[in-house]
């Protein structure tokens, strides 16, 4: 497939996902806050919902990758990309002296080793699986390699950004594994050959943390700006990095960095700012008309370098002019103080255009809803009760690979 993506309201063609799993199932009290998690989902009403929201998006004629099953084609075709990720994963998260012993995951059938990666394993469970344990003297229920239950946000690991990719970079170490599952695929898998990683690809480890970045702050504007969040996740750093590499490759010409407060609540752009169609986005006003500064990112051809500068003119001017006409907003909770702070708290401004003025929320956020409708918006509302759980919308679920104009 070709990779294309240049902004974030054309008719959405192909996108990733990742079904909820038995990853969240390991979720308890004691561990959901190191798993950034806040409360416990129900495992099978999460799925459900998951299901209503891909089948929404397939009634709309898009097609649905899912990760799990392109990383077990690619681990069934390809043995050498499949040793090679179980080695980073064992490298980057530090796996020490049970390294030798992880690698023998290698060897497990392949649709246990793909479960393997999404839901961790415990000492206990290496044991019956090996007959050995790999941690001598350690309880059973010992994870020595730990779930990613976050995997379901598919948005974070990679961002196609035009026809390259971004490989992000995550700011938790806990959700490291999604990026090298989706860098092995997109480099690997026979899906997205003759593309290209114009950051964080596997031969730039200098690329690697601390530059982090997160796809959740990545929002395509068109053909030549993106406009990029530092938060919680997502470092100014990396922004001039990336912004050099896309410019040098002729993948944008304009790079915007809009500062978000660096909390949990907001821990991404996209929690707080989306688009809807083109000249149109919905905002929380709490956050995005706060904004004091804006740096702007551009190349000297001359120079050969990239350039920064802070912008003199307004959020609301840069947009209008890279969309070419006036700017609508539309705020979230239609603007009522209290539901905006409601609905941002469950994701009403994390919206997914699966085409110009169509897209997907979650049903319960009314107030947003209402006030997409009067704006024109065509609403796909889905069941989110305990997708929210997680603190992600239709956006942080979905990687959109490629629309069509």
């Amino acid at each position: 497939m070709q990779l294309y993506i240049t902004n974030e309201f054309d008719r959405l063609d192909t996108v990733l996902v990742h079904r909820p799993g038995e990853e969240i199932d390991r979720l308890t009290h004691e561990n959901m806050r190191r798993f950034l998690f806040e409360d416990i989902p129900f495992l099978t009403g999460m799925q459900e919902e998951h299901d209503e929201f891909v089948g929404d998006m397939q009634d709309h004629d898009i097609r649905v990758l899912y990760l799990e099953v392109l990383l077990l084609d690619l681990f069934k075709s390809n043995p050498i990309a499949k040793t090679r990720l179980i080695e980073q994963i064992c490298q980057t998260e530090q796996c020490g002296a049970i390294l030798p012993d992880l690698l023998d995951l290698t060897k497990f059938p392949n649709d246990q080793l793909v479960r393997t990666l999404f839901a961790g394993i415990t000492n206990g469970e290496y044991y019956e699986l090996t007959g050995r344990p790999a941690l001598e003297g350690s309880a059973r229920g010992s994870f020595i390699l730990a779930p990613i239950p976050n995997a379901y946000f598919s948005r974070d690991p990679a961002v196609v950004v035009g026809r390259c990719v971004i490989s992000c970079k995550m700011h938790y170490v806990e959700r490291v594994r999604e990026t090298l599952m989706v860098r092995a695929v997109l480099e690997n898998h026979p899906e997205f050959a003759g593309h290209t990683v114009a950051y964080g690809g596997s031969q730039a480890p200098t690329e690697d943390r601390p530059f982090t970045i997160e796809g959740g702050d990545v929002i395509v504007l068109n053909e030549e700006a993106v406009l990029i969040g530092v938060s919680e996740r997502t470092r100014s750093e990396t922004i001039k990095v990336f912004a050099r590499k896309a410019f040098s490759a002729g993948h944008a010409k304009r790079c915007y960095e809009i500062p978000i407060p660096t909390e949990r609540t907001f821990m991404h752009l996209d929690t707080v700012f989306t688009i809807v169609d083109r000249g149109v986005v919905v905002w929380y006003p709490g956050v995005m008309e706060q904004i004091k500064q804006i740096d702007h990112f551009a190349w000297d051809a001359e120079s050969g370098v990239v350039v920064r500068k802070a912008e003199n003119r307004t959020l609301t001017q840069i947009l209008s002019d890279e969309f070419g006409k006036e700017l609508k907003v539309i705020r979230t909770g239609g603007g009522d103080e209290h539901y905006a702070s409601r609905e941002q708290r469950t994701d009403g401004t994390n919206l997914l255009a699966i085409a110009p003025g169509v897209a997907c929320t979650y049903r319960r956020n009314v107030k947003t809803i209402q006030a997409m409708e009067n704006a024109g918006v065509q609403v796909i509302a889905i069941s989110g009760s305990e997708l929210v759980r997680g603190l992600g919308g239709p956006r942080c679920m979905t990687m959109p690979l490629s629309r069509k104009a």
